[in-house]
């Protein structure tokens, strides 16, 4: 199986992932009023909707031969997706999720194969091949989201078994060290959500082995807060 049909799987099976978080929804889930500081699950599914969204016309963009549309600030672009959002209904929100996933799936199929595994030229995706953009936006971004919601919930064995699924179904793209690093750190941030410290500074030790790129930005990332006062942590770097 060439790299875009296995691409193409694992939309398939986020998006069914994130019909399976909606499907079982309480009705105080599905009626709750959301915060920016702190979404709904109807603010998360737009939130996912437009990043789909935003990628695909991208892809479909660079398929054409066309530049990228212009990249900005993640949190800037955050709340604008809130606020367009958030007053939206359950049905609007979940056509949109519908037509976000399409519009992936179809700029996806456009992409020849080849030009999946060439560098993108965008500062911040600093020379990633694109087939790593389109995993990451439609597959990586809302798998963390739905585990963490899962977590969030009161259900971190749901949320720990999603994105150990997710890692395991990632690393079957690519072998690179690079990328097995990247699936583990974000692995090792669910652990570490989820209070599982002792795991998540292995499963850190192991990531920044593979992908030293990663090490600045995990001595600041939020998703690893609760393992920082851990006796290991700081041997993570010593070693």
């Amino acid at each position: 199986m060439g790299l875009k049909q296995k691409l193409l799987g694992v939309l398939e099976r986020t998006y069914e992932e994130e019909q399976a978080l909606v499907a079982n929804l309480s009705d105080e889930e599905r009626s709750a009023i959301g915060t920016y500081e702190q979404w709904s699950a109807k603010d998360l599914m737009a939130h996912i909707a437009a990043w789909k969204e935003k990628r695909a016309q991208s892809t479909a963009a660079t398929s054409r031969g066309e530049p990228a549309p212009v990249e900005r600030d993640y949190e800037e672009v955050n709340a604008e997706i809130f606020e367009a959002n958030q007053d939206r209904s359950w049905d609007e929100v979940l056509a949109y999720l519908q037509r976000a996933y399409d519009s992936l799936v179809e700029s996806l199929k456009t992409v020849p194969e080849a030009n999946l595994v060439r560098a993108e030229t965008s500062a911040k995706q600093q020379g990633r091949p694109l087939w790593r953009t389109i995993a990451g936006t439609g597959c990586t971004h809302p798998m963390l989201h739905l585990a963490e919601h899962h977590i969030g919930s009161g259900q971190a064995d749901r949320g720990v078994r999603l994105a150990e699924e997710t890692s395991d179904m990632l690393l079957q793209l690519d072998g690179s060290p690079s990328w097995r690093g990247l699936v583990q750190y974000n692995l090792a941030c669910l652990y570490a959500i989820s209070g599982q410290q002792e795991i998540a500074i292995g499963q850190l030790r192991e990531a920044l082995r593979l992908n030293p790129d990663l090490t600045e930005w995990s001595k600041e990332d939020p998703d690893l807060l609760s393992i920082r006062e851990h006796p290991d942590y700081r041997g993570v770097y010593s070693d």
